[in-house]
């Protein structure tokens, strides 16, 4: 949906962020009645909100504000509170504008520049109300930039990128687009987990077993990032096979010390196995 609305509206407002910490118990307890008079709902959630947290330094500390990220209900109590705070306003105050939010990250499609300054204000007020503020860094102005609009700016929202890429018609004609792919950030975080997995020094390990362990994991990656510009994603795959080629190569004796020969080896694994690991299925399944 926001990749079909930057091709749509040209200026977006950026990464708004109405932090966890912040949130107004009394507002929050206030939106939770609209929608439910049970009375040990209401009782738990306070009380999970006035609960003391304990900080890195084994500290207690009071909580008059705010609920913990991380929390298991956290996300649900922000969508909540965001929901009277961001949506109702956003459709009520500037209906003529489009967004997106998923618990306090959030973008606004505009048409104009000077439109999506305004209602980058209006959002700033509205925040004030409900004991909110927009992030000072990292909340933005971008232009979606494509082949017939010039200034190249790109945001991030849910772990993907927008950025102008390159893309195809279907006459085949290469032209440059606005679109999603797997973000920076989102790309390092799965490769440390394929390190955290270590899985050259599994020597004893098999493709069967670790297709087991790390196939699903994989395959979420693949459906969730490999959905839109899946080439952004690519390099995440290359590296599993990587480490896979450095286990080959600790594993088996005529391989050891032979980078090219290993890799070799697990391409031709990827053929024959195919349906062992999902980027294989998707790109050596037709083989």
């Amino acid at each position: 949906m926001t990749r079909r609305r930057c091709w749509k509206y040209n200026w977006v407002v950026d990464d708004i962020k109405g932090a966890f910490d912040n949130l107004q118990h009394d507002l929050l307890m206030k939106a939770l009645r609209k929608h439910t008079d049970s009375k040990w709902v209401l009782l738990y959630v306070e009380r999970w909100l006035k609960s003391p947290s304990l900080d890195a330094n084994g500290v207690l500390r009071e909580r008059n504000c705010g609920t913990p990220q991380g929390g298991v209900v956290s996300p649900l109590l922000m969508n909540l509170y965001m929901h009277y705070a961001f949506d109702k306003c956003m459709r009520r105050s500037i209906p003529g504008c489009q967004f997106a939010r998923y618990a306090d990250d959030a973008v606004v499609h505009c048409r104009t520049e000077q439109q999506a300054k305004w209602v980058k204000e209006q959002i700033a007020e509205r925040f004030a109300q409900c004991g909110l503020e927009l992030h000072k860094d990292k909340t933005k102005i971008v232009y979606c930039k494509d082949s017939n609009r010039r200034p190249t700016v790109q945001f991030t929202f849910l772990g993907f990128t927008f950025q102008p890429r390159s893309s195809q018609n279907g006459d085949g004609e290469l032209f440059t687009s606005f679109l999603p792919g797997a973000s920076r950030k989102a790309q390092v975080r799965m490769r440390q987990q394929i390190r955290s997995w270590r899985l050259p020094h599994q020597t004893p390990g098999t493709l069967q077993e670790f297709s087991e362990k790390y196939n699903a994991v994989l395959t979420g990656w693949w459906n969730y990032f490999g959905s839109f510009y899946p080439a952004a994603v690519w390099g995440v795959f290359r590296h599993f096979d990587l480490a896979l080629a450095y286990w080959a190569r600790r594993k088996y004796k005529k391989l050891h010390r032979h980078k090219r020969w290993s890799i070799r080896w697990i391409g031709n694994r990827a053929r024959e196995e195919s349906r062992l690991f999902v980027h294989w299925q998707q790109w050596y399944g037709n083989d």
